[in-house]
């Protein structure tokens, strides 16, 4: 029970994560869902095995540009030479009903309201374009089953991401992407208390529908992250992650037979920091972690910044 009560206080649940597009896949307009270093945080395999009510602050900011050689799919034109800055941030809740599962399942459901600001350029022909926009994102849900066993925790979800943000068919910068995408994750964290450590693993599997603006379908995308981290005894912590983004289909429709179905790549290593502070009885904690990115292809190419607060009511 003492175990059960630390995990439920030390963590929020896989499934408390931004909604935001991300300048991240080979998809229209290369973005999709996922940006490489995301779901990096300790503890994202861990569903919260005490019932109660959850949260968690993201907030990311993302620079990246893609050569003038290569041209991007957005709005039913292809354009080159595009950059693009993206600041984000959303506000997670994650509710564990009082329901006996039994078998050392737990039950979640979290909902995230995303906001942003994005600024992009681009050309078309001989002339730039450059454009902004800034509101509300796509907001997601994800229903959740967690399962412990001693230190070892599993979680699995649907991310669910509806297209309620602002997007207009001719501008560069969109706040939402026009599409539904589903999103089947698996997460998986080992603690080992002695040591401070911290291993964890989340891996996932976007299904985008149509955009009907367009008549544009962005391929299957395949993504995993994976940290290991140490805390000390100062309630700091440090660690190192790994990121990869697959494309696994290519697109379909709109501009995707003149782009060769347009599949990319992206992959990124970099550092983590961590802290708990708080009280015992009511710890919040902080992770921070940079993400630059390498061997892309069709994509913006650049680095994201990742700042993540999280606790109970």
């Amino acid at each position: 029970m003492q175990l059960r009560s630390n995990v439920a206080k030390a963590f929020v649940a896989v499934g408390i994560v931004m909604a935001l597009p991300s300048a991240a896949a080979a998809t229209e307009a290369a973005m999709g869902r996922y940006t490489p270093g995301l779901f990096v945080m300790p503890g994202v395999g861990i569903v919260p095995p005490i019932p109660g009510v959850y949260w968690q602050s993201s907030s990311f900011a993302y620079f990246g540009s893609a050569g003038k050689d290569l041209g991007i799919p957005i709005g039913g034109t292809t354009h080159f030479g595009l950059s693009g800055d993206i600041i984000a941030t959303s506000m997670t809740g994650l509710w564990v009903p009082d329901i006996q599962l039994g078998n050392n399942l737990t039950l979640a459901i979290s909902g995230t309201l995303p906001v942003g600001y994005m600024s992009a350029k681009a050309s078309l022909g001989r002339f730039d374009a450059s454009d902004h926009a800034a509101g509300l994102g796509d907001i997601m849900i994800a229903p959740t089953i967690g399962w412990h066993q001693g230190a070892d925790f599993v979680s699995a979800s649907v991310r669910i991401y509806a297209p309620t943000g602002w997007y207009e068919k001719d501008h560069l910068s969109n706040i939402g992407l026009n599409y539904w995408t589903f999103s089947p994750t698996l997460g998986y964290t080992h603690l080992d208390p002695t040591l401070g450590l911290d291993f964890s693993v989340l891996a996932g599997l976007d299904i985008n529908t149509e955009n009907p603006a367009t008549n544009y379908t962005s391929g299957l995308m395949a993504h995993i992250d994976a940290s290991l981290s140490k805390k000390f005894e100062n309630n700091f912590g440090i660690g190192v992650f790994a990121s990869a983004l697959v494309q696994v289909t290519k697109d379909t429709g709109g501009l995707a037979a003149e782009l060769d179905g347009f599949e990319g790549r992206s992959y990124a290593i970099g550092p983590m920091l961590t802290y708990v502070g708080g009280s015992k009885e009511s710890p919040v904690n902080f992770s921070l972690n940079w993400a630059p990115e390498f061997g892309v292809k069709n994509r913006l190419e650049g680095n994201a910044v990742y700042f993540n607060v999280s606790g109970a009511f």
